[in-house]
């Protein structure tokens, strides 16, 4: 079991990246292991911004396939083959990551330095590993430009949570592009982190029309998981100042935070005290 978890979020924007935020990617770090949640464009240079490497990358793990999540994933494997990886990389994602990886491959990037492994997970699949399991939860499919899109939702967690003892072991959750559900709040349930999307402050009626949260919905699924710390994420560019954002969820859950870019959280083991926050430059 390792001590050291930390999460770095190296894009806490939706939609398109603006000065402030780029769009999604979290990395967590795992003794020297990093796994990747999606990959929006411009990943690769949040990577060399920040304190953790590209190279140390095993697994990439994407919540869907809208362009903000996945766009990063050709440039982020042309760096690590320019810089001679030989480790394979492992992708995971909703059906389609198979076509999408395979056509970077043929064009782009063909002749890589690594193996790539992709794997295309849904009906709720638990992807076991030796240390931890990655459990996926699938939700609606969103529309976009009139097409169906599959969608997860996910969690990280140690064995000794998934054997039932919340002591021991750490449990991360983190939600792509999501409405609000009981299903998330099952998923969720006492994380020690719950990294959840708050495309907007306030205005329900649209975040469900296109299939997004609002800052105090996330704050409501914080709430009812009763988890521990509550990141939110996935702002719309249109918040130049994340306060609005933060002072909705805090409504509802105090301990609520929105994430910036570069941001680093020490998740604790054994888990009996907050994430530990270090700003990013």
């Amino acid at each position: 079991m390792h001590e050291y978890m930390e999460l770095t979020f190296l894009g806490t924007g939706g939609s398109w990246p603006s000065a402030r935020r780029n769009v999604s990617s979290l990395a967590l770090k795992r003794g020297s292991e990093v796994v990747l949640f999606d990959c929006g464009e411009g990943t690769q240079r949040q990577f060399q911004r920040s304190d953790i490497s590209y190279m140390a990358t095993s697994k990439i793990f994407f919540t869907h396939l809208h362009g903000d999540h996945i766009l990063g994933l050709p440039g982020l494997m042309q760096t690590m083959d320019l810089n001679e990886r030989e480790d394979p990389l492992e992708i995971y994602g909703p059906p389609g990551i198979k076509r999408y990886v395979s056509l970077t491959m043929s064009r782009p990037l063909p002749g890589l330095s690594y193996p790539v492994e992709v794997t295309e997970i849904d009906d709720g699949t638990t992807v076991c590993f030796d240390e931890y399991v990655v459990v996926a939860r699938p939700k609606f499919s969103k529309l976009q430009q009139g097409e169906a899109v599959e969608a997860e939702d996910g969690s990280i967690v140690e064995p000794e949570q998934v054997l039932g003892d919340p002591r021991r072991g750490r449990k991360i959750t983190y939600t792509g592009d999501c409405r609000p559900c009981e299903a998330s709040v099952e998923l969720a349930y006492r994380s020690d982190v719950l990294v959840h999307e708050a495309t907007f402050a306030v205005e329900s009626e649209r975040a469900h029309e296109v299939g997004h949260s609002t800052a105090a919905q996330a704050a409501w699924i914080a709430d009812k998981a009763e988890v521990r710390q509550l990141f939110l994420t996935h702002l719309s560019p249109r918040y130049e100042d994340p306060e609005p954002v933060e002072d909705e969820a805090r409504k509802v859950f105090e301990g609520a935070e929105v994430a910036e870019d570069l941001d680093t959280f020490t998740v604790k083991f054994p888990p009996d005290e907050p994430p530990e926050v270090l700003e990013g430059p």
